[in-house]
């Protein structure tokens, strides 16, 4: 990416950064798409699958909240979850109207595919000089802090902890 590429964020270094990022994050795109059709799943439901917890199965509504779309999209996303043996409906402890969605055996082995592929780092990055790799790691620690823990979670990365005040 040339500066004529970003001259619309050449003046601020915050925009700057963030313009360059989220390019890095998009040429990652296609490798997210091939991976989610490796498993057979569109995007969508390649993101379900991450979000799912054998030991804290969400709520079908929950799933729609995470995904932020309509809850009749989440009910077809889990019958494809089941078509492919990754997940299982069962009914809430708590409350027999409510359905959850299960992970399985077989959708904990996708999950591990999956999110060996959509944290893979782009190509390039090991060639940046460690100690650039060093900054480039605190600033990404500290822009995660602020992250949504369920998406952490979802990719397996570690929930930030809010320092005490």
């Amino acid at each position: 990416m040339g500066t004529a590429d970003l001259d619309g964020a050449s003046g601020d270094p915050a925009t700057r950064a963030w313009a360059c990022l989220v390019a890095a994050f998009m040429t990652q795109r296609a490798v997210w798409l091939a991976a989610s059709q490796e498993e057979g799943l569109t995007p969508p439901q390649a993101m379900s699958l991450m979000r799912l917890d054998r030991d804290d199965p969400p709520r079908l509504g929950d799933l729609a909240r995470f995904l932020r779309c309509d809850a009749s999209q989440v009910t077809s996303t889990a019958d494809r979850l089941e078509e492919r043996g990754f997940a299982e409906r069962r009914t809430a402890a708590g409350d027999r109207r409510v359905k959850e969605l299960v992970l399985t055996p077989a959708g904990r082995a996708a999950q591990e595919r999956l999110r060996r592929a959509f944290l893979a780092a782009p190509a390039g990055l090991a060639d940046i000089p460690e100690g650039d790799l060093r900054v480039l790691a605190r600033v990404a620690e500290r822009l995660a802090e602020g992250l949504d823990a369920e998406l952490c979670r979802a990719f397996g990365l570690p929930v930030a902890i809010p320092e005490p005040a």
